[in-house]
């Protein structure tokens, strides 16, 4: 039986020239923000493999994938670490317990973009089983690269509370800084664009599904 679903394919950034103590701390990170998109989709599941490469997919809700991805992206990035992510949208034909050998569109628009996305030297894509749509989402995808991979260590750290549901208030009381400061650092890393990016996706997907 199909199933609707997003499908998210990532591969950390230049992980081979990480130190045994950076891949600790690597997988840390990866774990707590698996945990943290988890918390707000309780139909998130990933899986690892290759040890610097995962799969995770949205069975339920999936226009939160491009939300969770972001968590995902500021969650690496608070820590130093940097990633490339492929969003898939699209249907499950096959679903096994292994993430990683179950097949569908949603897979299909996933995994093999992002080896695209490595020779383009982009960051985020989203791809769905609409040629018109895609088109549009080709220049989004440029943009959200564009803008996360200029995010410094402060900003994604800003940008992570955002995602996490925190007001500017509540953000600068948890950083320790003054909310004039949370205000600069999320000016700077393009929230603004960014939550009118994100918003466009869910009222994609839901149309879609």
């Amino acid at each position: 039986m199909k199933k609707q679903a997003a499908v998210i394919t990532g591969d950390i950034i230049q992980s081979s020239l990480l130190k045994a103590s950076q891949r600790k701390r690597l997988q840390r990170t990866l774990d707590e923000a698996f945990a943290a998109v988890q918390s707000k989709n309780t139909g998130f599941r990933a899986e690892q493999f290759r040890g610097d490469s995962f799969q995770a997919v949205l069975t339920e809700q999936p226009g939160q994938a491009l939300l969770g991805s972001l968590i995902i992206v500021a969650r690496l990035r608070k820590e130093h670490f940097k990633v490339r992510l492929a969003i898939g949208t699209g249907d499950i034909t096959f679903s096994a317990r292994n993430i990683v050998i179950s097949d569908g569109t949603a897979f299909q628009h996933s995994g093999p973009y992002l080896d695209e996305l490595k020779k383009k030297n982009g960051l985020i894509s989203v791809v769905t089983p609409h040629t018109n749509i895609n088109q549009e989402w080709e220049i989004h995808s440029q943009v959200l690269s564009f803008l996360l991979e200029r995010w410094s260590v402060l900003q994604a750290e800003a940008v992570l509370e955002q995602l996490n549901g925190l007001t500017q208030a509540q953000a600068a009381k948890k950083l320790k800084i003054k909310q004039p400061a949370v205000h600069q650092r999320l000016q700077a890393a393009g929230w603004q664009v960014i939550t009118l990016i994100m918003n466009r996706f869910e009222q994609h997907i839901s149309s879609m599904f």
